[in-house]
């Protein structure tokens, strides 16, 4: 490290004397110039050059080289006389000037006339939203006593079991309010108290408030979080006990803790508590829901000394929470490998006191080595392929670290598993994987990768459970699948090829970009069909060509008949040449919740297929008026729905569709309750769809669903979530034998399975379809072979159409149509079960659902039938609501870049993606991932802004939240422009630093000393870091600052700073004091900077 950065300040000081070695760059300015190589010997890198100006702020930003035709690209900034943002460019092609055929390519920041430098709006890019006076609008409030801008004060406590909350109103002028009122006019208001404290979020819809407000207890704890119809009730009350008011229990969120400050109960709106047990280092140790509960179980989770989990499972002891806790919290219970010879104990590890012996793991993780394969025998070693990464070794250090290896349970059975080995190479990239699975199949995973680490070639091979002999050997496979990837010289993927068995080696796509790097076209099957892309200037998509169809979508501009312009991002209206180039038109509500939909021919007469949905405050939907066209208007659907809290109680339909094929609701009783949810609030029992019986598993997924005409589905699912067989058969309508026998013993009444191993599907012992990135491969017709069948996907990517090389004609029938809020109005042919976004539809026996992966969703409603795991995320919004009611534009509005995913290698796992900033992004590239966050916690762990993973009540776990925090904060101020640094008086308050725990004699931090002022510590990577205790509470509050060193060093983004030869980030209070100090070298900065460009610059 030392070398680097004395090689690094030499070539700085050279340059000085030697302008000659320095190309490509203005030698007149102040510049940083960065390079990324491509290539092992430098002869090829990709090239950044940042210039300041004189008072060394980041004024341009130049790609040398970057577009598709080898132009720089240039991005430029302005300031105004105070030194403050006023503008950003977007990036375009240097000497091109009109790119965007646009006068106002850039964004535009105005401030309020004062020394605050609040900024008043806030301007995207592009002329029409300019000349329209389209911005994002600020307005800095205080409450009022009543009226609009009243606000309640609530504080929590506990009183025995329970939590009281008191009720009273501020004084005027006691609150802070932020409005921000977006391009089409909707408002939010965010109330913060003088700590900082978010307390109250208000939004309104046709004039009418909600509000969601969060209570906090006197050590500044969240409590108590009441979405708007808890929120409602709170003017009938100046006390009360969540226990004793039913909006509290039916909508509210509850939180209790113990004396560590450690969350060890919570209630989520509609269900029982959960239950949690620490040891003494802050590990979650042991979970239990209302469903473990009623099972008798506990989920046990296990960790290594470095705090990784390596056991999850359960145990079949429903012993009481009290005395758990009271055997766990003095006890230090991770463990560690300690070899194959004790691998009968716990499986290779040190056996946990109580829990081991009793445990049924789930999931068990190996790390750093392969000693684990001489403990279970269906473990597949290491394979040797030609051509493909060969010189790995057991004891290579390139494993250490990283996760080795996995044993998968099937829930439904959890002695069959799953068991899969992972290989890296001298950089610690995965280069093969094996697996083993539960059911007999087998998939082989290889990858070649180039310098900068992405894949150039994949190997995947499959082995049959359904072939006629076995196989011979490991090396015996039945199916060959090959990728090879092409990149330009920006790194941007260009041509795909694809090898399945012995067939030809096919160019599956070409990729052509235009010159910002945006895809342009893409030339499909040997560049024997094309389709094009084009974009406004925000890079909002307007045109998808493929072939057989033209979308076009609509904003604000060049609008058809009946359409309103929108200006938040909001689909105004698109068309469809396969639905006859009919304009769908799309009303929203405050809330950007879809309320209406209408379609209008070419000439502006409307069709006579509306759709009309209405909500409560909490976005469950009420009533839903669907009609459609068959000679003369009928309703399809007229549906008025009622609810116990969030959660259906019962569904009438006031017209009934007689058509097997349409997605018509059942409404098959008149009960005063028909629908009917477990302790975890997952739907039991749908008596209008004639569901007598929903039986779960421990990660809430739906395993056999029992019909009462006597129909039965069982759904067979991995630990880690993944879905690998579906089966189907009847019992006895009218038995004797009890429900409950026959759904926890399916077995006797299948006749029929289905099967997923990763990329293939087999129905009924029959390999059926292949899939792979631009379709699939169809098996149905076996007289023909294997047969490609390319889709064509609108801009939500459903499936509008297929086609299949030497015949291109569009729409095989039947093919999938779709009601223009993205139902479909008819059920889809068997054969293309994805056809919405990806998700499977699953409509045996009219069960009518997609598979999202972590839960299902009611396909006529729209609507989940499981509770969100992340409504926690989402406090003002009903858990059930899919995509926050606006299916049309598919976004995912907190722009989560954890996920968890199923990835080729069939791990469902935590994963980090820089790239990836909403549910719609993630579902362009992988199917059935759950989309999480910047950051996220679960079950003790915590996942953090850049990517790392660890105990979330560490110390460690704890300085990251902190440090996270303050930095989502700074950026989005100044993506918003409204950062003063050092000042509260801003829109990025300020981050508290006090960590409780640290101030007393008996820490709660496992081997930190709290009698100490400062700690060192570590944050990415950094080359040193400190955490210093200056003070109390009020002393700890502290912001990112914007300037270390000298004053004449270059200013860089976001309190990253190029200095000689170190960078810093620095967080200071109010007089100056650091309360952290981080220091990086020029790689590790340059490595962080890049992450924090991707989640957060526009």
């Amino acid at each position: 490290m030392k070398y680097t950065l004395y090689s690094i300040f030499v070539f700085v000081c050279l340059s000085s004397f030697f302008p000659s070695l320095l190309k490509g760059q203005d030698k007149n300015r102040h510049y940083v110039r960065t390079r990324l190589m491509t290539k092992d010997d430098g002869s090829s890198f990709r090239e950044t050059i940042t210039y300041y100006n004189s008072f060394g702020l980041n004024d341009e930003i130049r790609e040398i080289g970057a577009s598709p035709q080898g132009n720089d690209l240039q991005t430029f900034v302005g300031y105004d006389g105070a030194f403050r943002k006023v503008s950003e460019s977007l990036p375009r092609p240097v000497g091109n000037t009109n790119f965007y055929n646009d006068s106002n390519p850039e964004s535009y920041t105005v401030y309020e006339h004062s020394e605050l430098n609040r900024v008043r709006e806030s301007y995207g890019p592009g002329q029409t939203w300019r000349e329209n006076g389209k911005s994002v609008k600020y307005t800095y409030l205080y409450n009022t006593k009543t009226g609009d801008d009243h606000c309640y004060c609530l504080s929590a406590k506990d009183v025995g079991e329970d939590i009281k909350v008191e009720v009273k109103s501020y004084d005027a002028n006691e609150v802070s309010i932020l409005r921000t009122t977006d391009e089409d006019g909707n408002v939010t208001d965010q109330f913060t108290d003088h700590e900082g404290k978010l307390i109250l979020t208000r939004q309104k819809a046709n004039g009418i408030p909600h509000d969601t407000y969060i209570v906090y207890d006197d050590h500044g704890r969240k409590r108590v979080v009441l979405p708007p119809l808890a929120a409602d009730a709170l003017g009938g009350y100046s006390t009360f006990m969540c226990s004793q008011v039913e909006e509290v229990q039916l909508y509210g969120y509850l939180y209790y803790y113990d004396e560590r400050d450690r969350c060890i109960k919570k209630k989520l709106p509609g269900c029982e508590p959960i239950y949690y047990v620490y040891d003494r280092c802050n590990y979650l140790v042991l979970k239990q829901d209302g469903n473990d509960r009623e099972a008798g179980r506990w989920q046990s989770f296990q960790y290594d000394r470095l705090g990784r989990q390596v056991i999850w499972g359960f145990i079949n002891q429903n012993r009481p929470h009290a005395d758990w806790i009271r055997i766990c919290k003095n006890q230090n219970l991770s463990i560690y490998f300690r070899g194959a010879s004790y691998g009968s104990e716990n499986y290779g590890y040190t056996p946990v006191h109580r829990i081991s012996h009793l445990c049924t793991p789930l999931i068990i993780n190996y790390y750093d080595n392969y000693e684990y394969t001489t403990i279970f025998n269906e473990f597949i070693g290491f394979l040797n392929r030609p051509g493909y990464y060969s010189s790995f070794f057991a004891s290579s250090l390139t494993s250490r670290d990283k996760l080795t290896g996995q044993v998968v349970a099937l829930l439904n059975d959890p002695s069959k598993r799953d068991y899969i080995a992972y290989y890296y190479d001298q950089r610690g990239r995965e280069v093969q994987s094996t697996m083993n699975s539960a059911f007999g199949f087998r998939n082989y995973t290889f990858t070649n990768y180039d310098f900068t680490g992405q894949p150039v070639s994949v190997r995947k091979e499959h082995t049959s459970i359904y072939r006629d002999t076995p196989p011979a050997s490991v090396d015996d496979v039945d199916h060959i699948l090959t990728y090879e990837y092409e990149y330009d010289h920006a790194g941007r993927l260009s041509k795909l090829y694809q090898t399945y068995d012995n067939d030809a080696k096919i160019l599956v796509a070409k990729y052509e970009y235009d010159e910002v790097g945006r895809l342009e076209k893409k030339l499909t099957h040997n560049e024997t069909a094309t389709s094009t892309y084009k974009y406004n200037v925000r890079g909002w998509p307007t045109e998808i060509n493929e072939l057989g169809m033209t979308e076009k979508i609509y904003y604000n501009e060049d609008l058809p008949q009946k359409a309103t312009p929108l200006y938040n991002g909001n689909i105004a209206c698109f068309s469809n040449s396969i639905d006859n180039n009919y304009t769908s038109c799309f009303n929203y509500d405050g809330l950007n919740r879809l309320i209406s939909t209408r379609q209008y021919k070419p000439d502006g007469s409307e069709i006579f297929t509306p759709e009309d949905f209405t909500y409560d405050k909490m976005g469950n939907l009420l009533t839903y008026y669907r009609v459609y066209f068959d000679f003369y208007p009928r309703y399809m659907n007229k549906l008025t729905i009622k609810y116990h809290g969030n959660q259906i109680q019962k569904a009438a339909d006031d017209y009934r569709s007689v058509n097997y094929y349409s997605l018509r609701y059942p409404d098959a009783v008149n009960r005063d309750v028909e629908y009917f949810y477990d302790s975890n609030g997952n739907l039991v029992k749908n008596l209008d769809n004639m569901i007598q019986r929903i039986k779960y598993n421990i990660i809430n997924l739906p395993e056999v669903v029992a019909f009462s005409d006597g129909n039965l589905l069982t759904f067979y699912y991995m630990a880690d979530g993944r879905k690998v067989r579906d089966a189907y058969g009847s019992y006895p309508a009218g038995t004797s034998t009890p429900l409950d026998d026959i759904v926890n013993n399916t077995d006797p009444y299948i006749s029929g399975t289905n099967d997923w191993c990763e990329d293939y599907y087999y129905g009924s012992g029959k390999l059926r379809r292949v899939t792979f990135p631009e379709g699939h491969i169809s098996l149905y017709n076996n007289s023909k072979g294997p047969l490609m069948q390319y889709v064509a996907k609108d801009h939500v990517g459903s499936i509008r159409g297929y086609w299949e090389p030497g015949d291109t004609s569009l729409g095989k029938s039947p093919y999938p149509s779709y009601y223009p809020s993205g139902i479909l109005d008819n059920k889809v042919d068997p054969y293309h079960p994805f056809a919405l976004g990806g998700k499977e539809f699953m409509s045996t026996n009219n069960l009518d659902e997609y598979f999202f992966g972590a839960r299902t969703m009611y396909a006529i409603m729209n609507r989940f039938n499981q509770m969100d795991p992340l409504c926690e995320d989402y406090y003002s919004v009903s858990p059930y609501a899919y995509c926050n009611n606006n299916p049309v534009n598919n976004v995912d509005f907190d722009g989560r870049d954890w996920y968890k995913i199923q990835n080729n290698h069939g791990e469902w796992q935590y994963i980090y993606n820089d790239k990836v900033h909403s549910q719609e992004e993630l579902d362009k590239v992988i199917k059935n991932g759950t989309y999480l966050g910047k950051t996220y916690m679960e079950d003790g762990a915590y996942y953090s802004l850049f990517g790392s993973q660890m105990a979330a009540n560490s110390f460690e776990g704890v300085i990251y939240q902190k440090i996270d925090e303050a930095i989502m904060k700074e950026a989005n101020a100044i993506q918003a422009g409204i950062n003063n640094f050092g000042s509260e008086n801003i829109g990025s308050p300020a981050t508290d630093f006090s960590i409780s725990g640290l101030n007393y004699k008996d820490t709660k931090y496992f081997g930190v000393d709290s009698h100490r002022n400062s700690y060192l510590i570590n944050y990415e990577n950094s080359s040193s870091g400190v955490y210093r205790i200056v003070g109390e509470k009020s002393a700890m509050k502290a912001y990112m600052e914007n300037w270390v060193g000298d004053k004449d060093m270059p200013k860089h983004i976001g309190g990253w700073q190029s200095g000689e030869k170190m960078y810093h980030i620095r967080f200071l209070n109010k007089t100056g004091y650091d309360i952290i100090h981080l220091q990086y070298s020029r790689q590790d900065a340059s490595v962080l900077l890049r992450k924090y460009e991707n989640l957060f610059k526009k």
